[in-house]
């Protein structure tokens, strides 16, 4: 599996995300595309995640990139990235301390699709290391995460 995601960038499944920094996916549990957080890593590219405001349903999805979040079919999942261009990436491969980017989109510039670049949660356009959407401090759904703009 290779390196990891660390633990502590997970949330419990019926606690939801705290004040921690948890990495907040969107993933289509076959009912439509939801926003959640990650439970638990259990491949490269699969994960349990569990949607925001809901106590313990987890679902069991698989990274994709090639599409914006809306488009998800079911079992699949993505995280998506800004980047210094101010463009919104999806993981294409993540780990401990690196994510390689794709363009879901022919749209905007897309500098840095297909790169391989450091991740963190901080908010830049010049330290040349993508930030993740963070799933807020809460289990209340879209009330205080991070929402990257889609460009689709």
């Amino acid at each position: 599996m290779g390196r990891p995601l660390n633990k502590r960038f997970f949330a419990n499944a019926t606690a939801g995300p705290g004040a921690g920094n948890e990495i907040k996916v969107n993933f289509n549990s076959g009912a439509g595309v939801k926003e959640g957080f990650i439970v638990k890593q259990k491949g490269s590219k699969t994960f349990v995640v569990s949607e925001t405001g809901t106590a313990d349903t987890t679902h069991v999805c698989k990274l994709t990139w090639d599409d914006v979040p809306a488009n998800l079919a079911a079992g699949e999942m993505s995280i998506s990235f800004n980047m210094d261009d101010s463009e919104t990436y999806l993981a294409k491969k993540i780990a401990g301390r690196k994510v390689t980017l794709a363009a879901p989109t022919a749209t905007g510039t897309n500098l840095y699709d297909g790169k391989s670049v450091p991740w963190n949660f901080a908010a830049s356009t010049s330290d040349g290391a993508a930030q993740v959407e963070e799933a807020g401090a809460d289990d209340v759904d879209n009330t205080d995460d991070d929402d990257f703009t889609e460009d689709a």
